[in-house]
């Protein structure tokens, strides 16, 4: 089952340049299964739309967070592609970005902003099971997190360059950490760039998260599957 791990929609990104809908059928074109929606989720993205979340409350910055992956669910859905939900999530005052599978719509209402919490006191609220990766761990202005406190790290992105990304794979192993790819798209150019190939079908975020710690899949890197 192939499986886009890394994406962003336009609904919360002013940098993409595509609208959920068409960039779900843009995928399940070129034979995807299934896709992520991991838009970010850190101050600046709350500052792109400050004037539509001025005067919102917790919950109704969490309703506009989801716009993008609710509009790309419900696509898939009406065209036979998987759509979960994770997250690109950047803490204040930290440049380093992380990829969160295994939470749900409810763990974001009944928690704090995120982006507001530091790495540790995250890890420390999240529910059972729940994987963070460190995304592209070496593009300009991140640093390297310590490895104790990650699941994995993303060693293909299809938006950095494949000597950091070859970087990142390195890294990896050194330290026994879990891979992941995605294209991180945001624009055309980016689809179908990274992902998965799952050996068995993927029909929620439980069944993705046990597939992912079993390690029954292959990464995409820039188009190919790599095994």
């Amino acid at each position: 089952m192939k499986f886009e791990m890394h994406s962003h929609t336009r609904e919360n990104d002013i940098c993409v340049t595509m609208d959920a809908d068409d960039i779900v059928r843009a995928y399940k074109g070129v034979g995807y299964d299934g896709m992520v929606i991991t838009n970010h989720f850190f101050d600046l993205s709350l500052e792109w739309y400050k004037d539509e979340l001025s005067g919102c409350c917790h919950d109704g910055i969490i309703d506009y967070y989801l716009r993008g992956f609710r509009a790309a669910k419900k696509t898939g859905d009406e065209i036979g592609v998987k759509v979960l939900m994770g997250i690109e999530l950047r803490f204040d005052g930290d440049k380093n970005d992380y990829l969160v599978y295994g939470i749900d719509e409810r763990f974001l209402y009944d928690s704090p902003l995120l982006n507001t919490l530091t790495l540790d006191s995250f890890l420390e609220t999240l529910p059972d099971g729940a994987l963070v990766y460190q995304a592209h761990p070496f593009r300009d202005g991140m640093s390297v997190t310590n490895p104790s406190k990650l699941y994995g790290v993303e060693v293909y992105n299809g938006g950095t360059s494949c000597d950091r990304n070859s970087f990142a794979d390195i890294w990896a192993d050194k330290y026994s950490l879990k891979k992941i790819s995605g294209s991180d798209f945001h624009r055309i150019d980016h689809l179908g760039k990274g992902g998965v190939v799952f050996e068995r079908d993927i029909g929620d975020m439980h069944s993705l998260v046990n597939e992912l710690k079993a390690q029954r899949y292959l990464l995409i890197k820039d188009g190919a599957v790599w095994t």
